[in-house]
């Protein structure tokens, strides 16, 4: 019995140095040995309001890497896809088109969520931070449709394309389920209409809501986003031939997060 005691003292004390050093505020290096000190301040803190319902396979790298280039009609870009209940059948169908086409995407619906939400808090600039994406592709807007005064938005979606940093984007407008008074032309007013597509003259099936568009009706309106995009951008929007099989982060955040 003694003997297995001091044969598991002699285990757990490199286990012990192992596990203080990785803690240890300061650097402690032994004379000729080399190591990497586990920052834990560095992961980011996760929300009890996120649920993230599709994540990177075990063993699989992360699917936006520093790979990436520029934007170019050959580059494997980085995409983030981001906006409000709207966009959850769209990015849905942007995964099989960055399966298609090589490309990295990173997927985040904020339910109820409006331009205001998007523009005055940190949650954009998290995920560029997380994501570092080359490219974006943002649909949002479908509460904010019939505004008395949609022209007081206007700060708000500019403050939201000043968040992407200048990099190119697509702003997606909302398919009006019964009109609106007027925030899809200041959308269009604001991003410009190569940055924007119109999506009002589409006839889509909708959910019991009568508001948003089925996922079967989400992927033919994203099928006429990616035709809309192939004259406008110089990125490959090959239509997908199958479902995609890779996994690609989708967060959504819940009301009020």
């Amino acid at each position: 019995m003694k003997l297995y005691a001091k044969v598991i003292a002699i285990l757990a004390l490199p286990l012990i140095f192992v596990v203080a050093y990785a803690l240890c505020p300061i650097q402690l290096p032994p004379p000729g040995w080399t190591f990497s000190k586990i920052d834990l301040k560095g992961f980011p803190a996760a929300s009890n309001k996120e649920v993230i319902i599709e994540d990177i396979p075990e063993g699989n790298p992360s699917p936006l890497t520093e790979e990436a280039e520029e934007c170019s009609d050959s580059a494997a870009q980085r995409i983030l896809f981001f906006g409000d209940s709207m966009a959850e059948g769209l990015v849905r169908r942007m995964a099989d088109y960055a399966q298609e086409n090589g490309y990295q995407l990173a997927r985040v619906v904020w339910y109820n969520s409006t331009t205001r939400q998007w523009a005055t808090s940190d949650t954009l600039r998290h995920y560029i931070r997380r994501y570092r994406p080359t490219f974006f592709m943002v649909c949002m807007g479908g509460n904010e449709q019939f505004l008395k005064n949609p022209a007081a938005r206007q700060p708000y979606i500019q403050q939201i394309i000043s968040k992407m940093g200048g990099k190119p984007f697509v702003w997606i407008g909302i398919p009006s389920w019964r009109g609106d008074t007027g925030f899809n032309n200041l959308v269009q007013q604001c991003v410009g209409p190569d940055r924007y597509f119109d999506s009002r003259h589409l006839t889509l099936k909708r959910c019991s809501d009568r508001a948003h568009p089925t996922f079967e009706a989400a992927g033919i309106w994203m099928d006429s986003i990616a035709v809309w995009m192939k004259d406008r951008y110089p990125i490959r929007m090959q239509k997908p031939h199958r479902k995609a099989t890779h996994k690609y982060p989708l967060h959504l955040l819940q009301p009020g997060s």
